[in-house]
């Protein structure tokens, strides 16, 4: 029924288009994704900018922004020791965050009428991190092991961040049903390179951290900072337990943390650019 209703719908706008008016020059362009088969069919994380500077050029400008913070508790109150004192509720916190921005430039041919087709090129860049910070009960003194009364809570953060930075070659085409407002899909081919940043583990309190994961029991062994930076994408979810202790070859108990496995430290690609969503967008003076 909603492929139904799409095709009916799409019918009636290129009816509408036949005598709709494109773009002149000097105008102004604010578009976003359009997935008429999605769960939400307006998308506008993603918005792109143009300014017409002729009826066949254009500046472009994409911005792509997403952001999530998430609360989880992974203990209740009192579920670590019930009897007084009573244990505190202990959460875990995940954030990510993306910025990208892609200036770009197009030329646009004669088409037909209603029909603007382009090629364009543009540098996409991205920025993005993502972040988990688990917190934990426990003493925060060797003198306080033992003693529940003493306890406090603290953190253990977990974060990694990449940057990615390419060069698109992209054809196109707009479709006006109606004057300054359009129909467009886009395609192509670009280049890619991702990089991660250094990977970092980090807590609140050096003691508290020592003592619990690395039995550290003499003021010496309590006070070694903590050997969490590492070169390169390391994989990690608090949520499913891979914080910290996971990274040991074979568990606590080793002198020399480090990850086992090689890790990823940046990528290149050459290959396809495709928006799978259609694009839509108006025109304004």
């Amino acid at each position: 029924m909603k492929k139904l209703m799409f095709t009916l719908a799409l019918s009636a706008l290129v009816t509408m288009g036949v005598q709709a008016q494109k773009q002149m020059g000097d105008e102004h362009n604010i578009e976003v994704a359009f997935t008429p088969f999605g769960g939400s069919p307006i998308d506008g994380s993603t918005l792109k900018y143009r300014n017409f500077l002729e009826d066949n050029r254009a500046f472009r400008l994409s911005l792509t922004v997403s952001n999530s913070n998430d609360l989880h508790a992974w203990y209740q109150d009192g579920e670590i020791n019930e009897a007084d004192p009573v244990s505190p509720q202990l959460n875990i916190n995940t954030k990510s965050s993306t910025f990208g921005i892609a200036p770009g430039y197009e030329m646009h041919f004669d088409g037909m009428d209603n029909l603007s087709p382009y090629i364009a090129f543009e540098l996409p860049i991205v920025i993005g991190n993502r972040s988990d910070t688990q917190e934990f009960w426990g003493p925060q003194d060797i003198n306080d092991a033992g003693q529940p009364d003493q306890y406090i809570v603290w953190n253990l953060g977990n974060e990694q961040g990449f940057t990615q930075v390419g060069f698109n070659i992209l054809f196109g085409a707009d479709y006006y049903f109606s004057d300054a407002i359009y129909l467009g899909f886009e395609a192509g081919l670009g280049f890619s390179s991702t990089s991660f940043g250094n990977h970092s583990i980090t807590t609140d309190n050096l003691t508290a951290f020592n003592m619990y994961f690395n039995n550290a029991f003499s003021t010496e062994a309590a006070g070694a900072e903590v050997a969490g930076e590492f070169v390169g994408q390391l994989p990690f979810s608090a949520l499913d337990g891979v914080i910290y202790n996971e990274y040991w070859p074979d568990g606590a108990g080793s002198d020399d943390l480090y990850y086992p496995w090689p890790n990823h430290i940046s990528n290149s690609t050459i290959g396809n650019v495709f928006q799978g969503a259609l694009r839509v967008g108006f025109l304004f003076d």
